[in-house]
């Protein structure tokens, strides 16, 4: 039996209100951290839900001497996924995985939602190299099989250059690699502060693409402990929702989504369309509000606060003079202009511009140190309570890369990117790493480049450098 395919071929289917004093702990002290994901006999032990589901099943089929027959097939992968890799062709890939690492088991979960999965699979005690495997199912329809593949990780995201930087040189070098680069790695402290380990104008705005999302999750907290909103609460899939890069968007209309589910949508992998949903429940006047009162510098830089639709349409719906006229307006103008013009729009579906100088200098911005302050009030919810536990299920769905949850008890994850046919012009990660007890670091690290071509590896190399240099420093 083969040890390992150098590749196995990659198979996937791409389809307010003012804030209360009641909402923050004084003398804030953590407890012991749960894990979201624990482990029972070395095997982890994941949330019910379409993805988890279809994931028991299939671990069950990468033990030695199994064989998945046709029935199997038709019965767990979606037909939209069959009509692109027929039933004979899933079952040798199924057998191709289960040659290159029989008995496999998860041995990282990087992340997991409803609807997606990104796992590393080994053989038991075997060692590297690794299967990376990302995994995906329908939300209805019975939760079928759509994204299934699994290629070689060999144990690190780091390029060899990287991994013997000290911190200090891997914040110089990662200030090289976009034009308009801020970065803070550092720490809360038990008041809730930021403090620096490495600043490279942390206090500079910049746009943070999808990393605007925390504040909507914020909100979202803020909402479920003024009871004003449940995490078990219903949110229908409405067509004034739906948003551009929805992974979601192929379920039908009317499809029932609880809060908790969206927010790890939202957060997990990044669904612009449960963003859009939030937003909607959640209201732009509580959002409004909540972004001066979580310590942003420059609130009017987020403010009036878009959610996805709204923001692309200033990106393609309106001349470059109308568009820029919004972007640098008073703020009343600025509401004007988005209840007269923006508003009326409805869902983007894209448009007769695409104004790519916008995507970094007129879309949601902030601080690295805006950023780790909205981390310090989102951690200080009431600790038990559904509110915190909503935001730390979201936050804690995704963490970017491969052995980085392992080393703390505590993982928060949002990152973001927008791009065009020159590559990234904005590429963002903002991570928080606790241990129960202790201070959490924080690594903020966002990149901007007017021209796009950002090296979306390279970072994620140096990146992977900072996260292992916190870790050995416990």
């Amino acid at each position: 039996m083969p040890r390992r395919s150098s590749l196995l071929a990659l198979l996937a289917l791409s389809f307010c209100a003012p804030l209360h004093a009641q909402l923050y702990v004084d003398g804030f002290d953590p407890p012991n951290i749960e894990p979201l994901f624990p482990q029972s006999g070395g095997v982890y032990q994941l949330p019910p839900g379409p993805t988890a589901d279809q994931l028991q099943w299939l671990m069950g089929e990468l033990a030695a001497g199994e064989t998945t027959t046709v029935a199997e097939v038709n019965a767990h992968f979606d037909p939209a996924w069959l009509s692109q890799t027929n039933v004979a062709q899933t079952q040798a890939f199924i057998q191709s995985v289960r040659s290159s690492y029989p008995n496999a088991v998860i041995t990282d979960v990087v992340s997991l939602t409803p609807v997606r999965a990104t796992l590393v699979i080994d053989s038991p005690g075997s060692g590297p190299p690794y299967g990376f495997m990302p995994f995906g199912t329908r939300y209805t329809n019975g939760g079928l099989i759509v994204q299934f593949g699994v290629s070689t990780y060999g144990g690190s995201v780091q390029y060899p250059e990287d991994q013997g930087l000290s911190l200090a040189q891997a914040a110089d070098k990662f200030a090289t690699l976009s034009p308009s680069p801020s970065l803070l790695i550092g720490r809360i402290n038990g008041s809730g502060q930021c403090t620096a380990l490495q600043d490279r104008n942390a206090n500079t705005p910049r746009a943070t693409a999808s990393v605007f999302k925390i504040w909507v999750l914020g909100g979202l907290g803020e909402a479920i402990v003024d009871g004003d909103i449940a995490s078990t609460d219903i949110l229908p899939m409405v067509a004034s929702e739906i948003a551009p890069g929805g992974t979601i968007n192929s379920e039908p209309l009317n499809t029932p989504f609880p809060v908790a589910d969206l927010a790890r949508l939202m957060i997990g992998i990044s669904d612009n369309t449960a963003t859009d949903l939030l937003h909607e429940r959640v209201g732009r006047d509580r959002l409004d509000a909540l972004v001066p009162a979580w310590g942003v510098a420059q609130p009017e830089l987020l403010t009036p606060f878009l959610g996805i639709s709204e923001q692309f349409h200033v990106f393609r719906s309106f001349n470059l003079n109308d568009a820029l006229s919004f972007v640098n307006g008073t703020q009343p103008f600025k509401y004007t202009f988005l209840h007269d013009r923006i508003e009326p729009l409805g869902p983007n579906t894209g448009g007769p511009f695409f104004h790519t100088q916008l995507l970094t200098d007129g879309t949601w911005r902030a601080s690295p140190y805006d950023i780790c302050r909205a981390f310090a009030k989102l951690r200080r919810l009431p600790q038990g309570s559904e509110a915190f536990k909503t935001v730390d299920s979201a936050l804690g769905a995704g963490v970017a890369q491969p052995d980085v949850r392992a080393r703390w008890d505590r993982v928060w994850y949002k990152g973001g990117n927008l791009a065009s046919g020159a590559g990234d012009h904005v590429l963002t990660h903002a991570w928080m790493l606790e241990n129960a007890g202790e201070d959490p670091y924080v690594v903020i690290a966002l990149s901007n480049n007017p021209s796009g071509g950002i090296d979306t590896f390279k970072i994620q190399s140096i990146t992977g450098r900072m996260l292992e240099l916190l870790s050995m420093s416990l």
